[in-house]
């Protein structure tokens, strides 16, 4: 497996293809606008960067970065606390559900670290649902500490309603 740092959209419909299974099956499974996931990769794919674990030309995993500016979601006590234009918000991270458990996640947490930008960032986010153990348990591992939460709605997958996810805001201190 090799980890690949790309600024284009070179493998976009692999990313969003990994995007959407893990965000629309499991517990938290919720209904994806694919317009707005558009959207959303777009200010990505312009604005950050894109880690990808790759094997035998498929992508196995994923982590989006961006400046932290641009997380819509951000609660008013994190650039009270912190430089805002100093932090890079870890905005996606997902692995392909075959291959979930097998380290993916935690070298694409290693790769980011060893090729973050110090001299620009120096300070690292990310948010995760406060029910995803495995997630939190590895970002804590990586030395992350909660700092805030927040909750959103999302639409059930099927359409039949909504549904609230608590979810913790994480930093490390790059």
């Amino acid at each position: 497996m090799k980890i690949l740092k790309t600024h284009n959209a070179e493998y976009r419909d692999e990313i969003i293809a990994l995007y959407i299974e893990a965000f629309s099956t499991g517990l938290s499974k919720q209904y994806i606008d694919t317009v707005e996931l558009n959207k959303y990769f777009d200010v990505i794919f312009s604005k950050g960067e894109v880690l990808l674990a790759i094997e035998k030309d498929e992508v196995l995993g994923g982590l989006m970065t961006c400046p932290l500016k641009f997380d819509k979601s951000l609660p008013k006590e994190i650039p009270e606390k912190f430089p805002i234009d100093k932090c890079v918000y870890l905005a996606e991270m997902m692995v392909a559900v075959k291959k979930r458990g097998k380290g993916i996640g935690g070298r694409l947490l290693t790769e980011f670290f060893a090729t973050v930008d110090r001299t620009f960032y120096s300070d690292a986010f990310l948010r995760v649902w406060k029910e995803n153990h495995i997630a939190l348990d590895l970002y804590r591992k990586m030395g992350f500490e909660p700092v805030a939460t927040i909750e959103q709605t999302k639409m059930k997958a099927d359409g039949s309603g909504s549904f609230v996810l608590e979810k913790t805001y994480l930093h490390k201190e790059l």
